[in-house]
């Protein structure tokens, strides 16, 4: 009779997700050191659904035109400018941001870039990236 060792079937799956997790919050902390230091970086939120992976940033006060998103191999890159609205009079206490934001984020390799949403609305931008059912390596053939 085999004995019980304790150790759950899912405990490897468990352990490759925390690693890729870590290696996902270097691969930000290496975007976020090419930052200036004038510019932000809005908080944001990640969560997985059924049908992919989605993305809240907190952009309140910032006008569409002023919002930038792109895709640069896994990597979803948002940048966006707020100015500095002018008030008479003089400050007391300054907590919200203006400036240049910025914010790199690692996307997996089973998402469909060409596929992937965004939708502005009461200050957050909600970006939907649909899952594929394979993982997407882009191979480029490198002429002699």
């Amino acid at each position: 009779m085999p004995r019980f060792s304790g150790r759950k079937p899912y405990h490897r799956e468990i352990f490759s997700r925390q690693v890729g997790e870590i290696r996902s919050l270097l691969h930000s902390l290496e975007m976020r050191d090419g930052l200036d230091e004038a510019e932000n970086r809005p908080l944001i939120d990640i969560y997985e659904t059924g049908d992919g992976i989605i993305l809240e940033f907190d952009l309140p006060g910032f006008r569409l035109e002023d919002i930038s998103l792109r895709v640069s191999g896994f990597t979803l890159v948002l940048e966006a400018f707020k100015p500095r609205e002018q008030n008479e009079g003089c400050f007391i206490c300054v907590e919200r941001s203006y400036g240049h934001f910025h914010h790199a984020v690692h996307i997996p390799g089973n998402i469909d870039s060409r596929a992937i949403t965004a939708q502005y609305r009461r200050g957050v931008l909600r970006v939907v990236c649909p899952k594929t059912g394979d993982r997407q390596v882009p191979i480029k053939e490198i002429d002699d």
